[in-house]
C-alpha cells in the first residue's frame, strides 16, 4: 500500500512538472493580431522588457489586472517597458475595444486562443489554468517571471510584485549587439 501510495504521489508531480514551463526559458514565437488587422510579434520587440498577459476579457480578475497594469506601463514606458495583452475569448475580436474603453487601456492588445497560451507557457494542451496569466520577458526575448492566475500570493499584491521583478528587468543593460551604431569611428592615428 505504502509503494502504491508513493507511486501516485509520483505520478502526480511528474504530470504537474511536465504542465509547468521552466524558467529561466526563451520566449517561444508569438503572434498576435490585433481587431484592426495589425499583426504584434513578440520578437520585434527584443530589447524591451515586455509584460505579456493573456486574459479574459469578462474575468473580473483580468479586468483588475488592467487597471493595476496601466500605471506602470505609463510610467515606464519609456523606461523600455512594453505591454501585451492577449484576449483568449473567442469573440476577443468584438469584445476587445469596449474592454480598451472600459478600463481605459491604451497598451497594445490582440487576439489569441486557448492553444496560444498554452503553447506559450509550455503547458499541456489539456492542463487546466487560470487567468490572468502573465509572463515577463527580458530584453533579450527570455521568459524570466511567470504567473498563472492560480498564483494566489502574486496577484494579492500583483502592483508591487510587478514594479519589483519588472525593475529588476528594466535595471538590465540593453544589449547592443547587433545593432547599427550612428556613430562615426574616429579616424585611424598615424
Amino acid at each position: 500500500m505504502k509503494r502504491l501510495v508513493t507511486l501516485a504521489a509520483l505520478a502526480v508531480a511528474c504530470t504537474f512538472a511536465g504542465w509547468a514551463g521552466q524558467v529561466p526559458r526563451p520566449a517561444p514565437p508569438l503572434l498576435v493580431p490585433t481587431p484592426t488587422g495589425e499583426r504584434i510579434i513578440l520578437a520585434d520587440l527584443k530589447g524591451k522588457v515586455v509584460l505579456v498577459k493573456f486574459f479574459l476579457t469578462d474575468c473580473p480578475h483580468c479586468q483588475t489586472s488592467a487597471g493595476t497594469i496601466m500605471p506602470i506601463y505609463k510610467e515606464w514606458r519609456s523606461r523600455g517597458l512594453e505591454v501585451l495583452g492577449v484576449a483568449i475569448n473567442p469573440d476577443a475580436r468584438r469584445l476587445l475595444p469596449d474592454f480598451a474603453r472600459r478600463f481605459n487601456v491604451t497598451y497594445p492588445m490582440g487576439m489569441g486562443d486557448r492553444l496560444t497560451l498554452t503553447t506559450f507557457a509550455d503547458l499541456s494542451a489539456v492542463a487546466r489554468f487560470f487567468v490572468p496569466y502573465i509572463f515577463l520577458v527580458d530584453r533579450k526575448g527570455v521568459i524570466r517571471y511567470e504567473h498563472p492566475g492560480g498564483d494566489q500570493a502574486f496577484y494579492a499584491n500583483e502592483g508591487p510584485n510587478l514594479r519589483t521583478e519588472l525593475e529588476t528587468l528594466l535595471k538590465e543593460p540593453v544589449s547592443t549587439a547587433g545593432r547599427k551604431s550612428n556613430a562615426k569611428k574616429a579616424p585611424p592615428k598615424s
